[in-house]
């Protein structure tokens, strides 16, 4: 049986991998996989959802796009690190794209008597984008980065932190595992 992430994730990657989740996952629940989040009433709904409220924000198309090609990029990382069969070349260029976008969101230390972490240099969208080079920053440094895939169900694809204790979950929850093992053994009992 293949393994199922399935324990609550450590409290402090927490924060960080649920606003990447949030945004890699922001779709339509009846439309299937995961998708971006398709227009500008779609982001700046994440964008109040994730805590980042405006008044005068203005999302225009070209934050979408730029949303959507970022949400694209997560998922090539994650599919990686789930072990999916995309290119060396796809993912290579997912990880020079992260490179070169992360120029356009700068971010600042904070630093308390309480430690140091990193927060978005600007406001608005540009501030959103940078929260998540953040929490991607924050994910790397605590050993969680890895731990970000996308479920190997082709007709799921959702994005989930891998709680299994040797990073080896494969599915976003018990049924596309079970799904999928179902699928498995119907195409052995067919073949054989």
């Amino acid at each position: 049986m293949e393994p199922i992430a399935a324990e609550a994730c450590p409290p402090s990657l927490c924060e960080s991998s649920d606003l990447i989740l949030s945004f890699v996952n922001t779709r339509d629940v009846d439309s299937g996989p995961p998708g971006p989040p398709g227009n500008r009433a779609g982001l700046a709904e994440w964008l109040a959802r994730v805590g980042r409220p405006d008044r005068d924000l203005v999302v225009t198309n070209a934050d979408t796009v730029a949303a959507d090609e970022l949400r694209s990029t997560f998922v090539t990382i994650f599919r990686a690190h789930a072990g999916c069969a995309d290119s060396d070349t796809s993912v290579s260029e997912a990880e020079a794209y992260l490179h070169r976008i992360a120029e356009r969101y700068p971010l600042t230390a904070k630093i308390s008597s309480d430690g140091c972490t990193l927060v978005p240099a600007q406001t608005g969208v540009p501030g959103a984008f940078g929260a998540l080079f953040a929490a991607a920053a924050d994910l790397a440094g605590r050993g969680g980065w890895s731990r970000l895939k996308v479920c190997k169900n082709p007709t799921c694809h959702t994005g989930f932190f891998d709680k299994t204790r040797n990073s080896s979950g494969l599915y976003c929850s018990t049924a596309c595992g079970s799904q999928m093992s179902m699928r498995a053994y119907r195409s052995r009992r067919k073949n054989g």
